[in-house]
């Protein structure tokens, strides 16, 4: 899998993650007790609580889509001849993003 591959299955992974939960945060009714502005935030917090809420209540859709974006750049840049190789920290991400994804679809 070459570099343009690994940020480019993390960026989509994100996308279609982040995506779909935006769809349900404006759609679904378990959502709606809480004010727009902080519903991610309260749901996770309020719902389970605890360190992991609190990781996931600082990552709602549209930050989870910066990311992605941050990763399609890096991609595109691998396909130049002025920096084919993309930064090691988003390369990093990426791979833990992917080994990510592949643990939770085994």
């Amino acid at each position: 899998m070459t570099h343009f591959d690994e940020l480019t299955a993390a960026a989509d992974a994100l996308s279609a993650r982040a995506d779909a939960a935006q769809h349900d945060l404006e759609h679904e009714s378990y959502w709606q007790s809480y004010p727009a502005q902080s519903a991610w935030a309260d749901g996770f917090t309020n719902g389970m609580g605890g360190p992991g809420s609190d990781l996931v209540a600082l990552l709602p859709p549209s930050v989870v889509l910066e990311l992605a974006h941050w990763l399609r750049a890096e991609a595109r840049n691998t396909q130049s001849l002025h920096w084919p190789t993309p930064s090691p920290h988003a390369l990093a991400t990426a791979r833990a993003i992917n080994q990510a994804r592949e643990a939770t679809c085994a």
